[in-house]
């Protein structure tokens, strides 16, 4: 990941960004608005160059303008600096339009700045033109990069990389027809914000904290990510896709990945991948009794009249999951992982719950249990909580919880960029440790929950608009003698 000496070496560098899918919600809501801020804080190389690339057939001025609409400035001088970076050419790289017009102009730019720029090929598109589209790199050999020297070019795709462990397979194989391990950078921006980051120093740079983590002292383990928005105008996608694709397989099994590894032998991209993929190799598999027991999905009321949503849809905008870890650290723990849109509000945080142990002074002091939490914020804001208990002031001894906070707004004087400008700057230059490896051990685990679920099991449960999703998952952790923590341990409320 990206340190304070990379910022100057990437701006050492030349590199050609060129962005299929352009005009989409993706570009237009991330990459964009990202490519901006990183120019507006001169932290990208001199010779640098966007090329938009979409089927839309748009001018220049036209496709400027409506990147424009997605960027909020009034800072006049860094968007004509940003805007003279940026170009478009019409081109569909699933139907083969155009692509030999995208090899010209990037020859062109190199022959410009007289130097041999890093290629980067952005795939914001549909993960079903995938396939076609990296056959297309292929055959017009975009995926070798610069003539002049041996500068590989790089390649970016989005999540979710195939629908089930079949595709994904089958998209590897492609993709590695045509491009290395060292080229794909496979993007999760969830592993690019500061807080995921800081899972690692908290973890391993604080020795009051890894003795302890683990099943002789911590109960459970939640994983939350809450969404107030529903699916706005991905209708046609996400209803093809739903919360345990789109959400589950990737963003929160990275999150319980980070959590429960075990240290990495050097901090670098081959030892966190394998120890990643060695806690979701780990996953106890489920059966279709346990999936039924074990599992919600839910879909939220309003859902079947969006846009572009069939009227008889079943699919999920809720997924939970209770699972379980067969290794030493983590056996007997279960690990509750949510998601859902249309709920209370934003959150996503990890909370691991600690055992309440018999402690025989304060025995008869707390009428319910009040375990300790370490409580990993990654939104709305960033930021570690861990509550403690402590005596009330005043006469008597009663004990309460409170809780010690450490929010990065607060703490540090120095810009946070956000998740996509850090990744971008780590494709710059070339650094793999916050992207993803292959990742058919995930979809090995949630294809059986798939199948299961894609024939009626457990039911489909409707919940309300602003709640915090179906009762049905309030059931199946109060089964287990517990509670749901996320929305009552919001912190950094800044």
């Amino acid at each position: 990941m990206a340190q304070a000496g990379d910022i100057e070496k990437v701006k050492s560098l030349s590199a050609i960004f060129v962005i299929f899918g352009a005009t989409g919600d993706l570009s237009r809501k991330k990459i964009f608005p990202s490519f901006f801020e990183l120019t507006k804080a001169n932290m990208l190389p001199k010779n640098f160059r966007i090329l938009g690339a979409a089927r839309s057939k748009l001018a220049r001025k036209e496709f400027i303008d409506l990147v424009r609409e997605s960027i909020t400035t009034d800072d006049t001088t860094a968007w004509k600096k940003f805007e003279s970076k940026v170009d478009y050419i019409t081109a569909d790289v699933a139907e083969d339009v155009n692509l030999d017009k995208v090899g010209k102009y990037i020859d062109n730019y190199e022959n410009e700045i007289e130097n041999c720029p890093q290629r980067v090929f952005y795939m914001a598109i549909a993960n079903t033109i995938y396939e076609k589209a990296f056959e297309n790199l292929g055959m017009h050999e975009l995926n070798k990069g610069c003539k002049i020297h041996d500068c590989k070019a790089r390649i970016v795709v989005e999540k979710p990389f195939g629908q089930n462990l079949e595709t994904a397979i089958r998209l590897d194989e492609v993709l590695n027809k045509y491009f290395t391990e060292e080229q794909i950078y496979r993007i999760d921006h969830f592993l690019g914000k500061e807080t995921v980051q800081n899972i690692f120093a908290l973890r391993f740079a604080n020795e009051i904290f890894e003795p302890i983590w683990n099943n002789h002292y911590i109960d459970h383990v939640q994983i939350t990510a809450a969404e107030f928005g529903g699916i706005e105008r991905r209708g046609a996608f996400y209803d093809q896709t739903g919360a345990l694709r789109d959400f589950v397989q990737n963003h929160l099994l990275q999150l319980l990945t980070l959590v429960a590894m075990e240290v990495p032998e050097k901090f670098n991209r081959e030892s966190i991948r394998k120890r990643k993929i060695e806690v979701l190799e780990s996953l106890r598999p489920m059966d279709e009794e346990e999936i039924k027991t074990s599992t919600v999905r839910g879909q939220y009321e309003g859902y079947l009249t969006e846009d572009n949503v069939a009227t008889s849809s079943k699919t999920e905008t809720y997924a939970l999951l209770k699972l379980f870890i067969e290794n030493k650290r983590w056996q007997g723990v279960p690990f509750y992982i949510r998601t859902g849109k249309r709920l209370t509000g934003k959150v996503t945080s990890i909370i691991l719950s600690f055992k309440e142990k018999t402690h025989k002074l304060f025995e008869n002091f707390w009428e319910q249990p009040m375990p300790n939490h370490i409580t990993i914020q990654i939104d709305p804001t960033e930021g570690i909580g861990i509550r403690l208990i402590a005596k009330k002031p005043g006469v008597g001894t009663q004990l309460e919880p409170v809780d010690m906070e450490f929010c990065y707004k607060t703490s540090f004087d120095i810009p946070n960029p956000n998740a996509y400008e850090r990744l971008l700057l780590d494709i710059i230059a070339g650094d793999q440790t916050l992207f993803l490896g292959p990742i058919r051990a995930s979809w090995k685990f949630i294809d059986p929950i798939r199948n299961v679920w894609d024939n009626g099991k457990p039911e489909l449960a409707v919940y309300k608009q602003g709640s915090w999703g179906p009762e049905e998952a309030n059931k199946l952790i109060k089964r287990d003698g517990r509670e749901w923590l996320a929305p009552l341990l919001t912190i950094c409320k800044i």
